[in-house]
């Protein structure tokens, strides 16, 4: 009986702290009047395909000057006169990830991000320009790379895109009849709208490790601008990125 004790003694325990953790990520401006700007946190994070303005997604995070989540559903968010609702999500350990998501808002030159409080009222949160649309097709290369030559990357034309990520996929055989995937760290580039970049045939192989194929992001990220009365590091950013993978498999 008291091992039974014991038990539930640690359950009871385990659930307070697991309540307390729920509360303790969620704001209390989550319930009730909400109605200054200036108690908000606001993170707009927009990503937009890079082929078409129409294809995008926009998730609004709103917290607390603490950190803590605000999920009142009294707020409103509007991307470009699109109203959407606040969705409740829930992540690790029961922790509050609730977020206001937007997907393919019609967009001409701007995302401008507005919110209605409790008073009714609509105000600014943020607006970034829309990113121009680039064509894949000004990123050229060989669709398979070969052990024995340097990889060349080319582009030209790109308009927004302004940096290139490159990872190397290497492998390494760690015991018989067993192969391990490493990857060379990343490199980033500040690149121009047009350009190339050159991978020697040095860097196919270290040490036990070989070549397995190369990852190229070519990408931006550019910041708008938000309303000055709300808490500070509020931001609105937008994203764009054209993949390439290139293969070395034998």
């Amino acid at each position: 009986m008291a091992h039974l004790k014991r038990i539930a003694n640690h359950l009871i325990l385990f659930l307070f702290l697991l309540m307390l953790a729920i509360s303790s990520c969620t704001s209390d401006l989550s319930n009730g009047k909400l109605d200054k700007l200036s108690f908000l946190n606001a993170g707009i994070e927009i990503n937009q395909s890079t082929t078409s303005k129409a294809d995008n997604s926009v998730v609004v995070t709103l917290v607390d000057k603490d950190g803590n989540r605000i999920s009142n559903d009294s707020l409103l968010i509007f991307v470009n006169g699109i109203q959407e609702k606040l969705t409740h999500k829930q992540g690790l350990y029961y922790s509050n990830e609730s977020v206001y998501v937007f997907s393919n808002v019609p967009v001409n030159e701007r995302y401008n991000v507005e919110i209605k409080l409790t008073d009714g009222k609509k105000y600014f949160l943020g607006s970034v320009k829309a990113l121009a649309e680039e064509k894949p097709g000004n990123i050229e290369c060989k669709e398979a790379g070969d052990l024995n030559d340097d990889f060349e990357i080319k582009w030209h034309g790109l308009i927004d895109i302004d940096e290139l990520s490159v990872f190397i996929g290497m492998t390494e055989q760690t015991e018989p009849n067993v192969t391990s995937a490493t990857n060379q760290d990343e490199k980033i580039i500040k690149i121009n709208s047009n350009g190339s970049f050159k991978i020697s045939k040095a860097e196919y192989k270290k040490a036990k490790a070989n070549i397995s194929g190369i990852e190229f992001n070519f990408r931006t990220t550019k910041n708008g601008t938000v309303n000055p009365e709300l808490l500070k590091n509020s931001h609105i950013t937008i994203k764009t990125r054209i993949e390439k993978y290139v293969d070395f498999g034998e």
